[in-house]
């Protein structure tokens, strides 16, 4: 359960069927080395090479057995992905009896381009666990937490591709999962995936949209980062509530690589306490942009980690 609510062209359609484990790429991309041949501890998963025809957006999920016979705990993820990759998310599925075929390529786009609505309906089962738009980011969660992974756990990974090229592209992805022993870890964090749907855009027009969220009880935050795509120009969470209502934790100019922020100090919230995302978009086009999937649609999300006592 998620421990918050809101407020407030025709194509090759041989290229986007193709679910072949392999294919040629003439691009030059080195395989991420495992924990193993690091001397760590840990797992590393795959999504493998898949064509991304001209002109056109890939979006793909793929649901992977991390392979741990008992209960682990990550303390760090490391993501190494192909150019023009738009993000790359990790999911757990909130409802384990509604679990889609395992090693199976589920494309979020038909051929005609239209939404793949099986696909759409997996999504909605899904609880953030980690990534994001920075597709090669190393992130270490803060000291004494770390991330509980049950055994035999099963996790639905997300890529996003676009090709704006007349030529074929390559998406691959890799993920690595290190982790602690249960011994060194004081907190079990848990996520926080805050998502505003409601966004309207007009065109040619700067437009700040804010929306409040609400933790349902005490919560410490240990991490948070932001999600939106290209027309925002900045990102901004505040606290809601409180004796610091008003505060600015959180500020990300840069919608590709926004920040992550580990806090030292964990941000401590009450029940009926919570963040505020303000988020400003500078819709340069003609049309008007709203909500939605692909990169010339937008977002407002806050993702991050807490713990409770």
């Amino acid at each position: 359960m998620k421990p918050a609510h809101r407020k407030g062209s025709v194509v090759d359609t041989t290229l986007l069927n193709d679910k072949t484990p392999s294919v040629t790429s003439s691009e030059t991309f080195d395989a991420l080395a495992t924990p193993a041949a690091e001397g760590k501890q840990g797992y590393q998963l795959k999504v493998d090479q898949f064509v991304i025809q001209p002109n056109f957006e890939r979006e793909l999920f793929v649901r992977r057995a991390i392979g741990n016979q008992s209960d682990i705990y990550v303390s760090r993820i490391r993501l190494k992905s192909r150019a023009n990759s738009h993000h790359l998310v990790l999911y757990d599925f909130r409802d384990k009896t509604q679990l889609p075929a395992i090693d199976q390529v589920r494309d979020l786009r038909n051929p005609d381009n239209t939404l793949n609505l099986s696909t759409v309906l997996t999504m909605s089962n899904h609880v953030f666990l980690g990534g994001g738009t920075d597709t090669n980011s190393d992130y270490v969660f803060p000291e004494g937490t770390a991330l509980m992974l049950p055994a035999g756990m099963t996790v639905d990974l997300n890529p996003h591709y676009f090709n704006k090229t007349t030529d074929s592209k390559y998406g691959e992805n890799y993920i690595n999962l290190y982790t602690v022993d249960k011994s060194s870890v004081k907190y079990v964090v848990k996520t926080i995936d805050f998502n505003n749907t409601k966004i309207d855009l007009p065109a040619n027009q700067r437009t700040t949209i804010t929306t409040d969220f609400k933790f349902l009880k005490d919560v410490k935050i240990v991490a948070l980062t932001s999600h939106n795509h290209k027309l925002g120009e900045k990102f901004v969470i505040k606290i809601k509530g409180g004796t610091r209502d008003g505060e600015v934790v959180y500020e990300s100019t840069d919608w590709e690589h926004p920040n992550m922020i580990n806090y030292k100090t964990p941000i401590e919230l009450k029940k009926g306490e919570g963040l505020t995302s303000i988020v400003t978009y500078n819709n340069t086009t003609k049309n008007k942009v709203s909500f939605g999937l692909t990169s010339e649609d937008e977002m407002d999300i806050i993702f991050g980690y807490y713990y409770e006592e």
